[in-house]
């Protein structure tokens, strides 16, 4: 038996990126659905879960599965057909011998004999776990099934071979509780269990594609706006500037990080990062902004304003800025971005399990609820949408986790070749508007969205059974 434990890491700015001449690459667009999941309390719906999804087809004849493109992980993970789970049992399973171009392997690409015993893996993200076993498999991407396992069909689908996870078992968390079936990891090959288990590895070497290069919109869709992935470079229709480059910190650890140099609420810098060891993962899997363990009180109270008297809506709050301050550029956010929708008061608890290591003891360690920062008789306060993130060196101690906060502000493209990661306005209608400095009220607003993280945290192999 083997055990190895994949741990998770964060990049530094460059500027660069001439937008003309990349005006001219045309990617392949995965068209994103935003799911909210409302979560209830005592009858009433006081939150709610978000994930971006899109559509993949795996073997031969193609079965159709909906997964999360996450930059936070390495592994297309699947529900096998054999899983019991409940999570498993209603979502659609992945059929190993309905596929014509299904081979079973172990991790080290071997074939299973029909005597032998396969590998499995346990893989843990900040939110839940799987335990999987593995298939040599096609894995098309594409919202209609392709006709055929090759790229053949133009601007619809992209194919490759690759190894991918059959899950045995998904925790109810959060798996449960959305209906995308499985993920697709995106991070860098040194982050999946071998490069075999990397899709972008296995596209950018097998195809032709414009620029070994994808990239996100994601926005909140409250006003039509469809977000969406880019394969083979970006699209220009969705940034409003050029993007400007960030290398990759340490890209032997598979993590899409980049170095923070600086952290600023209202202008102020906080002492976290002067002395230098600050970086940020950007990872779409993420629904809040985390912050190292050791600043998350200070960082959200500086962020926390008293509710004004008919306020519907936090993002319209009086709210300090927030800069977080790269190499070449300055991220910046603003209420808009950053904050619970709606004001709570001291009957509402909001609680987070944030992020930890897991122990050598255990594979993941499980979710410490932590209290509500009080809140006086009376007063409603607007609250950022934070975590605590508690991840000892290399990867921590002063870890930053970028997730929908930043990513609905800023389109952000991945450079598997170049080794490095864009960050432009994202061409929104609400960056529109605070561009143009339109005091719009924003409507009605959606449910708070709670804490969620498919950052991959840990990978074990498990005996063969």
């Amino acid at each position: 038996m083997c055990s190895i434990f994949a741990f998770l890491y964060l990049c530094r700015l460059t500027s660069a990126g001439d937008l003309s001449s990349q005006s001219q690459v045309q990617p392949h667009i995965v068209p994103l659905r935003r799911e909210a999941v409302p979560v209830q309390r005592k009858g009433q719906v006081v939150s709610s879960k978000t994930s971006y999804s899109g559509i993949i087809h795996v073997g031969s004849p193609p079965q159709e599965f909906r997964v999360v493109f996450d930059t936070g992980s390495a592994h297309v993970v699947l529900p096998a057909a054999t899983c019991r789970s409940k999570s498993c049992l209603q979502h659609r399973r992945y059929n190993a011998s309905w596929s014509s171009t299904s081979t079973l392997v172990n991790a080290d690409g071997s074939v299973v004999q029909d005597d032998e015993l396969c590998d499995q893996v346990t893989i843990g993200f900040g939110t839940g776990e799987i335990t999987g076993e593995f298939a040599k498999e096609v894995v098309c991407l594409g919202g209609q099934a392709p006709q055929s396992n090759r790229s053949t069909d133009g601007a619809k689908h992209l194919c490759s071979g690759m190894h991918v996870v059959q899950a045995v078992e998904m925790t109810d968390q959060p798996f449960r509780a959305f209906e995308f079936d499985g993920i697709m990891g995106l991070g860098l090959a040194q982050l999946a269990l071998a490069h075999e288990f990397s899709f972008f590895e296995h596209l950018s070497a097998s195809q032709a594609l414009p620029a070994a290069q994808f990239a996100f919109y994601l926005t909140d869709g409250e006003q039509g706006e469809q977000s969406e992935l880019a394969i083979g470079g970006h699209n220009p229709e969705r940034v409003q500037e050029a993007l400007k480059w960030s290398p990759i910190a340490r890209p032997e650890l598979g993590y899409w990080q980049v170095e923070i140099l600086a952290v600023r609420v209202g202008g102020q810098e906080l002492p976290i990062c002067q002395d230098g060891g600050c970086r940020g993962i950007v990872d779409t899997g993420a629904s809040h902004l985390g912050v190292p363990t050791s600043s998350e009180q200070e960082f959200a109270q500086l962020l926390t304003v008293a509710s004004s008297d008919g306020q519907a809506d936090c993002r319209e709050a009086d709210a300090p800025l927030l800069e977080i301050q790269l190499a070449g550029q300055t991220l910046t956010l603003g209420p808009e971005h950053y904050m619970r929708p709606l004001p709570l008061d001291k009957s509402v608890t909001v609680s987070g399990a944030g992020v930890q290591l897991p122990s050598s003891e255990q594979q993941v360690t499980k979710p410490t609820l932590r209290p509500a920062s009080s809140v006086a008789d009376g007063v409603r306060q607007c609250r950022p949408r934070t975590m605590p993130v508690s991840l000892p060196a290399p990867l921590g101690p002063k870890l930053f986790i970028l997730g929908e906060p930043v990513l609905h502000r800023y389109y952000t493209a991945f450079d598997w070749k170049a080794k490095q990661v864009g960050f432009a306005l994202a061409n929104t209608r609400r960056n529109a508007r605070i561009a143009g400095q339109q005091a719009e009220r924003l409507g009605h607003p959606p449910a708070e969205t709670v804490e969620y993280l498919l950052l991959q945290q840990s990978t074990q192999h498990l005996p063969k059974k």
